[in-house]
């Protein structure tokens, strides 16, 4: 499949325990397979990344040509009942991980005048960070018999959601001048430092809120 201009990257990690590495290589062969059938798949790449006498770290990077074609292979119904069996049969546990970086790129092509990544990756650190620490215990609380995988998709398509159609166009608006190069250097210092306040106090408020974890 050739790489289109708007292509989306997906990443996320799985444990795998180390009696089960066999099991887990054909498992993830399979999920190549099928990915490889699903419109706009471009690659799918595994390696490892961490190995300890107790568990295996892997990490995956899987690239489709659009933002729906990739959200649409981790909700497919095949995928889901394969990924429960391992759970259920051999404990695997798969992990998502924030690739605000790419998410950066990808949501750059769709303002209209170039932009600087890093900007953009800024706006959706903003948006994502506190999107994602309130869906998960909301989630848990909401669905506290579903499997990990189960809750991790439907945040991580609700995440997505949220912040590319939702709420990094409404801060994009507020930061316009900013993000299009047109504020001056006192401008743009305001910007940049108000941003990076607003990040600290998320994390402030989630560090001490005992809903999200915190103390």
């Amino acid at each position: 499949m050739t790489e289109g201009p708007d292509s989306f990257e997906y990443h996320f990690e799985q444990r795998v325990d180390p009696r089960h590495l066999e099991r887990f290589h054909h498992f993830s062969e399979r999920m190549r397979e099928l990915a490889s059938e699903r419109e706009g798949f471009i690659s799918l790449e595994r390696r490892l990344i961490e190995r300890h006498p107790e568990v295996c770290v892997f990490r995956t990077s899987m690239r489709f040509n659009t933002i729906q074609q990739c959200m649409s292979w981790l909700d497919d119904p095949q995928r889901r009942q394969l990924l429960l069996l391992e759970e259920e049969e051999a404990g695997f546990r798969s992990q998502g991980q924030g690739n605000w970086f790419g998410y950066g790129r990808w949501l750059s092509r769709r303002i209209k005048r170039s932009v600087p990544t890093w900007k953009v990756n800024l706006l959706v650190l903003l948006t994502l960070y506190p999107t994602a620490m309130l869906l998960t215990p909301v989630l848990h609380g909401l669905f506290p018999r579903a499997s990990g995988s189960t809750l991790m998709l439907v945040s991580n398509a609700l995440c997505v959601a949220a912040t590319s159609w939702l709420l990094v166009p409404a801060v994009s608006r507020a930061y316009r001048r900013w993000l299009e190069g047109e504020s001056n250097t006192l401008q743009t210092l305001g910007s940049v430092v108000s941003l990076l306040l607003l990040i600290a106090l998320f994390w402030w408020g989630f560090s001490n809120l005992p809903l999200t974890g915190g103390h």
